[in-house]
């Protein structure tokens, strides 16, 4: 056993740790293999002292595996996936990518909790309550709302983040955003029979509209206020009015898109915290 290897093994325990089954070698490989290119695992394998059985043409995800395999059957215990995870998870080597590090650490958390461990921020592995599947959903939670809070994101936003709208995929934590930003919009006006893009073409639209995000004194001016009502509809045409419309299988969203749908809509909620009223 390398000497990082067996640093981090005592971080875990005074023993070496059990071998891990093989379902969680495997997501754990195909996490790790997500992160870094076919070149970058190369240089990973050898610092992390196992060979490289498929050899480099082989799927990244696959080639993990299978040097994991080995070096567990070789050693008899689970020292490799913990090596190869510190390696991996080093602060140095995860700089230049910090956000789909952060999204990994939760993924290897949300694997290695079921055996009882953790991935640090120092990208160090230690011992924590051992847990079931059901931690998934708080997990994307937690992910989802430390990514926005450092993207900026605006307090009307984050409420969405809660486990419950995460228990399957991040599309219900954008549906409910978005229906609470046409929340806002009509608590601001007191605009109560439409909603969806309708209700953006009565508020924010027109000569005269009732919720002005600037003096609206020259083309440019204008030209803002209809560029973010525009944007503003275009998110309710896409994320809401279709839910009612289609079977929920049909939708489903990734982490990424999430992140950036929610963005945008913090970006309406900071014009509106600036908007004035039509008087």
């Amino acid at each position: 056993m390398s000497e990082g290897v067996a640093n981090v093994t005592r971080m875990v325990t005074t023993h070496t740790p059990p071998p891990f089954s093989q379902g969680t070698i495997e997501e754990i490989a195909k996490i790790i293999g997500e992160l870094y290119s076919g070149s970058e695992l190369t240089r990973l394998l050898d610092q992390a002292n196992l060979s490289d059985p498929l050899g480099y043409g082989e799927t990244k995800w696959k080639r993990l595996v299978a040097a994991l395999q080995e070096k567990q059957a070789q050693k008899g215990n689970g020292g490799a996936v913990v090596g190869l995870i510190h390696a991996a998870m080093k602060p140095e080597r995860t700089l230049t990518r910090l956000t789909q590090a952060a999204v990994a650490r939760d993924e290897l958390n949300q694997v290695l909790s079921l055996s009882g461990y953790e991935v640090r921020d120092n990208g160090r592995i230690g011992r924590t309550t051992r847990a079931t599947t059901d931690s998934e959903a708080a997990a994307r939670s937690k992910r989802l709302h430390k990514l926005l809070t450092e993207r900026g994101a605006h307090a009307d936003v984050l409420l969405y983040c809660r486990p419950q709208l995460l228990r399957e995929d991040f599309y219900e934590a954008v549906f409910e955003a978005i229906k609470g930003l046409g929340h806002r919009l009509r608590s601001m006006t007191g605009e109560t029979n439409d909603d969806g893009p309708r209700l953006v073409e009565l508020v924010l639209e027109g000569d005269d509209p009732p919720i002005l995000l600037n003096d609206r004194a020259n083309r440019s001016q204008k030209d803002e206020q209809r560029g973010v009502a525009l944007l503003t509809k275009g998110m309710f045409a896409a994320f809401r009015n279709p839910a009612s419309h289609e079977p929920r299988i049909v939708w489903s969203m990734t982490e990424q898109d999430a992140l950036d749908v929610l963005g945008t809509l913090s970006m309406v909620h900071r014009r509106l915290d600036a908007a004035r009223l039509r008087k």
